[in-house]
């Protein structure tokens, strides 16, 4: 099969990209040419530079000259905080880019295939009792960036019902791995640990709210679940992608911290704290496991453990 993937050079788009050329896919990575940095390896991937998704002529250029039987759809303004003030570049980003990128594929007369990925903040707060989180679950996004993945969904859902595309869609939870940059809470902790390790900083670790639980997959699981439902799911479904358990940050550190060499000691930091936090995150996953049957195959500490070595190799 053909896949075309944009954003290949981010941090999820790298490990689908190797995924999918590993089970035997042609792949075709798709990079806005600020985001194609010196030391990022797209090995064995035809990688196509400066197709911006808001220029719908130079998109649909592109898409129609690539012809790809799948199109998985990373490419995002996708940092929830920063959202809150670059909302503008955020909803134009996301929701207008995406209908260019499906009018595109609709145009090709081929239905390619189509994965539009979102996320489990489309929920918006939901009380712990109320968890973990079905796809049945009404939305009520709180940032314009949900509020961007939530219109993005719908978009989806009018080429769906309306314009003969396949097209999935997922909301997924927080995921982390190797490569993650460090304005996310495992790979900051990780990069602090590599960095006192190494002498660069005091021995210790600056942190935020560590009572919070989340449901953290492994970014190389998340990649095959991408591409188990583009195979095996169900067109015009919602699928939530995540681990199906919540751990709380306070584990997260506790583990990092035991992978450690050296002694580390904890300092909370109140600017760390998040006006949008949640006590508790976590999806039920019953739907991808049957349609799809995907299963996690790393452990929370074996991912941690490869996100610290990222870290000690990138310091």
């Amino acid at each position: 099969m053909r896949c075309l993937v944009t954003g290949a050079a981010g941090f999820v788009g790298r490990h689908l990209t190797y995924q999918l050329k590993h089970i035997g896919h042609d792949v075709l990575g798709l990079v806005h040419p600020n985001d194609y940095h010196d030391g990022i390896s797209l090995d064995g991937v035809d990688v196509i530079e400066g197709a911006d998704l808001l220029d719908d002529n130079a998109l649909g250029g592109a898409v129609a000259r690539l012809a790809p039987d799948a199109i998985y759809h990373l490419a995002a303004f996708s940092n929830p905080e920063s959202s809150l003030k670059y909302a503008r570049k955020t909803l134009e980003t996301n929701i207008l880019g995406t209908q260019n990128l499906l009018e595109a594929a609709k145009a090709t007369g081929a239905a390619p295939k189509v994965l539009l990925v979102g996320s489990a903040q489309q929920y918006g707060k939901v009380d712990e009792t109320e968890q973990p989180i079905s796809e049945d679950r009404d939305q009520k996004p709180l940032t314009p960036y949900s509020v961007s993945k939530a219109s993005q969904e719908l978009l989806g859902q009018s080429y769906f019902l309306s314009g003969g595309l396949p097209v999935f869609w997922t909301r997924s939870f927080n995921h982390t791995g190797p490569g993650q940059a460090d304005v996310y809470v495992c790979s900051s902790f990780a990069r602090q640990v590599a960095e006192v390790e190494k002498g660069a900083r005091a021995p210790e670790i600056h942190v935020g709210n560590l009572s919070a639980r989340r449901d953290f997959l492994d970014v190389r699981d998340v990649a095959c679940a991408y591409s188990a439902i583009v195979e095996s799911g169900e067109p015009g479904r919602a699928y939530n992608v995540g681990r199906g358990e919540a751990v709380s940050i306070q584990e997260v550190l506790d583990t990092l911290i035991e992978l450690s060499t050296v002694h580390v000691e904890v300092k909370v930091d109140p600017e760390r704290y998040h006006a949008l936090d949640a006590p508790l995150v976590v999806g039920d996953v019953s739907r991808l496991l049957a349609d799809t049957g995907w299963a996690p195959r790393f452990s929370l500490k074996e991912t941690l453990e490869d996100l610290l070595n990222d870290w000690r190799r990138r310091e």
